[in-house]
């Protein structure tokens, strides 16, 4: 029997992903660390922003790039905090997620053949979108600190490089690029013509160090950035981006023939989002400092951390990171391999972004289940 599916298909594999859920439903009260999902819930506010749009009838097609109004927010929130280049509303486009936000980029970007740079470990769609366009993904290591190497980066480049991807705070290391470094790939950037996506959905999120957006110093440039995190607004699915005009212009001639707009509701929910501060970072940095210990004082090996919500810890004992998380289902804890996030086994990806007493529950677990496998 012929195959009706198409060969890019090969490139995807979200099985760690669909195993995790899977686990959810399989197991009783599980303690479940693996989804990067804040434990808030959306605001009020903001909800009631959202049925008052359904109430007032605003739920037909908005234009391509987003609400004006919309746009005007966040590109005074970019001027501002992020002293982007660029922040024009012009320069802003508003894409239903990041992550379809991230395959427009590369249809409007990339070319069959054309190189990116990923650092690994990575956020999964970047590389594996890439690969099922058609371009080249180049693997560059961050380990042991998960830090860029900036030698590695520029021996990575090229003449078929066209895009260097930067994730900070990062997911899955939670790592911070400081300045210095982002200056640094600014600098390698702009003597090899290359674009920078930022990706800084965790900006808010940030415990040692300060965030820093390369897109105010370097100008070939594209910030991403949403709603998800600091806003709780996973379900809504509702990013932005902001870069050169010729870039979003692309992006919202692609948008108005792929998905044509982004939610109506969803956006008038973050328009009020936007008039507030979720002021998330005092409280995360608690739970972060809680796992580390916890983490430390059982043994495991932990760098990065430095932001996001996220720790990528290495499987101790020589185990796998399958090996690890399969072990962790007897203890009624769901974590991710890390295979799901690099080309590189051996770790694990734990999110605490779930209340400080599921926490508590599973570092419990952990340690419970380090001292059997010992």
């Amino acid at each position: 029997m012929p195959s009706f599916t198409a060969s890019r298909l090969e490139y995807f594999d979200s099985s760690a992903f669909r195993e995790a859920i899977n686990k959810q439903a399989e197991l009783e009260d599980p303690i479940d660390l693996s989804i990067g999902v804040p434990e808030e819930l959306t605001a009020e506010h903001v909800k009631a922003a959202g049925i008052k749009a359904i109430q007032d009838d605003k739920t037909v097609y908005t234009p391509a790039n987003g609400i004006p109004e919309l746009r005007e927010i966040i590109s005074k929130k970019l001027k501002k905090e992020n002293k982007l280049i660029h922040h024009h509303p012009d320069n802003v486009t508003i894409v239903p997620g990041l992550t379809t936000g991230q395959l427009l980029v590369y249809l409007a970007l990339l070319d069959a053949g054309d190189e990116v740079i990923v650092l690994d470990p990575y956020y999964p769609p970047y590389p594996l979108v890439a690969s099922a366009i058609g371009a080249h993904v180049v693997h560059v290591p961050t380990l042991p600190t998960f830090q860029p190497d900036l030698p590695l980066i520029e021996t990575a480049i090229t003449n078929r490089t066209k895009i260097i991807v930067v994730n900070s705070p990062n997911n899955p290391t939670g790592a911070v690029y400081p300045e210095s470094t982002l200056r640094k790939i600014a600098q390698i950037a702009e003597e090899h013509n290359l674009l920078v996506i930022s990706d800084e959905i965790y900006e808010h999120f940030v415990y040692e160090g300060d965030h820093f957006s390369i897109g105010s110093i370097y100008p070939n440039t594209l910030t991403l950035n949403g709603f998800s995190k600091e806003f709780a607004m996973t379900g809504w699915r509702l990013g932005y981006m902001s870069g050169p005009l010729e870039v979003i212009e692309a992006i919202n001639e692609l948008q108005q023939y792929m998905v044509m707009s982004s939610s109506s509701i969803a956006q008038h929910a973050a328009i009020a989002a936007m008039k507030t501060k979720a002021h998330l970072t005092e409280k995360y940095r608690q739970k972060r400092e809680f796992v580390l210990s916890e983490l430390r004082e059982a043994g495991l090996e932990v760098y990065g951390a430095e932001g996001a919500f996220y720790v990528f810890f290495k499987a101790p004992n020589d185990m796998t990171d399958m090996e690890f998380v399969e072990k962790a289902t007897d203890y009624n804890l769901i974590l991710v391999p890390g295979r799901a996030f690099s080309r590189i086994h051996g770790f694990v990806r734990l999110s605490y972004g779930t209340d400080m007493e599921t926490l508590k529950r599973g570092m419990a677990a952990i340690k419970e289940m380090l001292k059997n496998i010992k």
